[in-house]
C-alpha cells in the first residue's frame, strides 16, 4: 500500500543513495524551538577552521548570531542566504588574533560539508503548538529545504494542499 509514509521513506532512501545521512527527527535531541542542528554546525566549523584555532566559545557566538537574525521572513531569509553564499567576517574573541572569514558552506570541497536529510522534525512554537515538516535537508546543520509530501494515491489531496501548508502554515509558524 503506497501511502504518504511510504512516499516519504522512499524519498529518504533517494537522499541516502545520493550520500546524505538520514535521521528521523524524533531521534535528534534538542529544544523543540531549535531549527538548527547545532552539533553538525559545530562539527563543521571545528573541522573547517581547526588550523585557525576557532574556539568552542567562538562557534557558540556564530550559532547565536544565526539564531538572532531578525526582521520579516523575507529579510531574515535574505540575511541568512547572504551569509551562506558570501560568508562573513568574524571578529575573534582574542583581539590579538586576526579576524576570520567564515564560510558556512565549503563550496570548493563539498565533501567537507555535512549533508543530512531528516524527516518528521518536530518544531515547536507558541503555546505548545508544533509543526512537523515531512522532510528537511540540512547542510552543516542549517535547514536549506523543507518538503511536504502528498501522495497521489489520495484523490482529495492536491499539490495545492502541500503548497498551502508550506507557504501559509510553515511560513507563519516556523522561524
Amino acid at each position: 500500500n503506497f501511502n504518504e509514509h511510504a512516499l516519504e521513506m522512499s524519498i529518504m532512501k533517494l537522499f541516502q543513495d545520493a550520500g546524505y545521512s538520514y535521521v528521523n527527527g524524533s531521534h535528534i535531541h534538542r529544544e523543540r524551538t531549535e531549527v538548527l542542528l547545532t552539533e553538525d554546525l559545530k562539527q563543521y566549523l571545528l573541522n573547517r577552521y581547526a588550523s585557525e584555532g576557532l574556539t568552542v566559545s567562538e562557534i557558540e557566538s556564530i550559532i547565536l548570531m544565526l539564531r538572532n537574525i531578525s526582521g520579516t521572513v523575507y529579510e531574515a531569509n535574505k540575511s541568512v542566504f547572504k551569509m551562506i553564499c558570501d560568508g562573513f567576517i568574524f571578529n575573534r574573541e582574542d583581539i590579538t588574533k586576526k579576524d576570520l572569514y567564515i564560510e558556512l558552506v565549503d563550496f570548493n570541497t563539498p565533501e567537507n560539508n555535512i549533508f543530512k536529510i531528516v524527516n518528521q522534525f518536530e518544531i515547536g512554537y507558541g503555546n505548545n503548538e508544533r509543526r512537523i515538516p515531512d522532510g528537511i535537508v540540512f547542510l552543516n546543520g542549517i535547514p536549506m529545504v523543507v518538503f511536504e509530501f502528498k501522495s497521489a494515491v489520495k484523490e482529495n489531496t492536491t499539490i495545492m494542499d502541500a503548497y498551502t501548508q508550506l507557504t501559509t502554515r510553515y511560513r507563519r509558524d516556523i522561524p
